[in-house]
């Protein structure tokens, strides 16, 4: 064993000693190893050594006499370490197993442990590209997944926060399919990870794909009561505050990344099951793409002369495994080469597409993951312009084009997140309670119709002239004989919602006077004259009262 060099990071820190040998088949292996780990007995470094193959004498002179071997060894040259993967001074970047780009002094990552390398390769990109990516023509979720992994390394070039995207849809649609083919640009079958993993555990494959794409299959597997705060995490780029032993803060793992994501349900949906209400920053963080194309075919809509969508989706995953990796490994290559005017480049594209893209008016929401999507497509155009997709011009945009727009028309609009959301929290809460919490306008003090446990409000009915209809003998048993409509007319409710009611529970997780203030926009409350938002009425069997009126508007909203 011989140490080639001394390392250290940017900081003047971290230093360790660059270590090469051969394990027992005389394959060559390298580790940075942290000079940290020479404290104490050396056991820490002297396990991991033996785990990468290094025979190592038994007796504790043969321990103690390594041990001061690395420590007096003084090679001539040094190298910059980091322990994170991906771009380092902006011109190299680095992987578990080597560096790209480092033409100047090297640069090697440097880990307590030997990390899993998940970025390993076979074949050619000319394979890769004849095999796999022809494939995704005119399959625009494959199209847009594959692009995806070109879009990683353009993340921090383009100065870009982290984000994901979810394909959600049926079993056997094609969902994983996509994710195979967007890992076999950087890997085999290892690269694809999965979401049954802790939180800790997540923070470290987070950063271990730094600057890369992140795949992340099954959201199914994930606890529904931590997948929305997973999403926040991988999003936001920092890993748990965590204290030492003696109090002090620990350094956080950092990355930037994008993450791509499949699963029968969507988050809002997964959450649900855990009792957990979805935030609109979370949605907005990880994009939920419908994974049906619409052509029959599922994720699919070019079988390329497969006989069906089995057939096609066992061909291309065969493809994947067969041949991976160096394609990824000749796009960072093409980058680090065209640093100079890669900011440049891919802000143009980007900026481009995604003033085609995103309508008119649309709400900071939408063009924050319009600008994403943007990204995708003009990171995708970028690796068919160095040679490596064997996509026609233009197909990558399209792709990115399509699965935005499934998006937006799944989202509902290009409208804000919480207008919608809080538009629905109050109808569902009606849809649920009108028949059991709200008591009936029109009954008298002899009416023997049951109590309302719970009482909500009081609910009116209206007639097809939104006029309240008058109580009389004539309308029928159904309403106590007490209210009366012209025979066939069409009647509606308005309701009177308590004022803790409606603001406790209606408007659960929001401001009430935001929820006012948008129900009051939208034409679906009628608050008094000169009062803001409730207003004062003589409730049957309550008496004077503050309330919310809520006009039957609120269920004819397109939401």
């Amino acid at each position: 064993m011989t140490v080639e060099a001394f390392t250290r990071d940017q900081d003047g820190g971290g230093w360790g000693y660059y270590l090469a040998f051969a394990d027992p088949l005389g394959i060559q292996k390298n580790w940075a190893m942290p000079a940290r780990m020479l404290s104490a007995d050396g056991g820490e470094y002297r396990a991991t050594l033996l785990n990468m193959g290094l025979r190592i004498a038994t007796t504790p002179r043969a321990r103690n006499l390594l041990t001061q071997y690395l420590q007096s060894r003084t090679p001539e040259e040094f190298a910059s370490c980091t322990d994170r993967i991906g771009w380092h001074n902006g011109r190299a970047f680095v992987l578990p197993k080597e560096t790209i780009g480092d033409s100047g002094e090297r640069i090697v990552f440097q880990s307590d442990n030997a990390v899993e390398n998940t970025f390993r390769s076979k074949g050619t990109p000319d394979q890769w590209r004849d095999r796999v990516g022809v494939m995704c023509v005119g399959n625009s979720r494959l199209a847009f997944a594959v692009a995806c992994a070109f879009a990683g390394p353009l993340l921090r070039p383009a100065n870009m926060e982290s984000g994901g995207f979810h394909y959600r849809g049926d079993s056997s649609s094609g969902k994983t399919t996509a994710l195979k083919l967007a890992a076999s640009v950087y890997g085999g079958t290892s690269y694809l990870q999965r979401w049954r993993a802790t939180d800790n555990a997540l923070e470290a494959i987070a950063a271990q794909h730094s600057d890369c794409l992140l795949i992340l299959d099954e959201l199914a597997q994930i606890d529904p009561k931590t997948a929305g705060e997973c999403a926040y995490m991988l999003a936001n780029e920092q890993g748990k505050a965590r204290a030492t032993r003696t109090g002090t803060p620990r350094t956080r793992q950092a990355w930037r990344l994008l993450f791509l994501s499949a699963g029968e349900l969507g988050l809002a949906d997964h959450m649900a099951e855990g009792m957990k209400r979805t935030r609109t920053g979370q949605e907005v963080r990880m994009a939920d793409i419908p994974a049906d194309a619409g052509a029959g075919f599922g994720a699919f809509e070019d079988l390329h002369t497969a006989a069906n969508g089995a057939v096609f989706a066992k061909h291309v995953t065969t493809q994947a495994q067969t041949v991976y990796g160096a394609t990824g490994r000749a796009w960072l290559q093409w980058l680090t080469e065209h640093t100079d005017t890669l900011k440049a480049s891919i802000r143009t594209r980007a900026d481009t597409l995604a003033a085609r893209l995103i309508p008119a008016n649309a709400s900071g929401q939408v063009e924050r993951v319009g600008a994403r999507f943007a990204l995708v497509g003009a990171a995708g155009e970028l690796a068919t312009a160095a040679g490596l997709t064997g996509w026609p011009v233009g197909e990558s945009e399209q792709a990115a084009a399509a699965c935005f727009n499934a998006w937006l028309s799944a989202r509902g609009g290009s409208g804000n997140g919480e207008i919608v959301g809080m538009l629905r929290q109050v109808r569902r809460f009606l849809e649920l309670n009108a028949e059991g919490r709200f008591a009936m306008w029109h009954r008298g003090s002899d009416d023997h119709a049951p109590k309302t446990l719970n009482r909500a409000g009081v609910r009116r009915m209206l007639g097809s002239d939104g006029a309240p209809i008058k109580s009389n003998s004539q309308f029928g048993a159904e309403f106590g004989d007490r209210i009366t409509a012209t025979q066939g007319e069409e009647v509606s409710f308005e309701y009177f919602i308590l004022a803790e009611t409606f603001r406790v529970e209606v408007c659960a997780g929001f401001d009430y006077r935001a929820v006012c203030r948008v129900l009051l926009e939208h034409g679906c409350l009628t608050p008094d004259s000169g009062r803001p938002f409730d207003c004062r009425q003589r409730l049957p069997g309550i008496g004077p009262a503050t309330c919310y009126r809520i006009p039957p508007a609120i269920f004819e909203l397109d939401l």
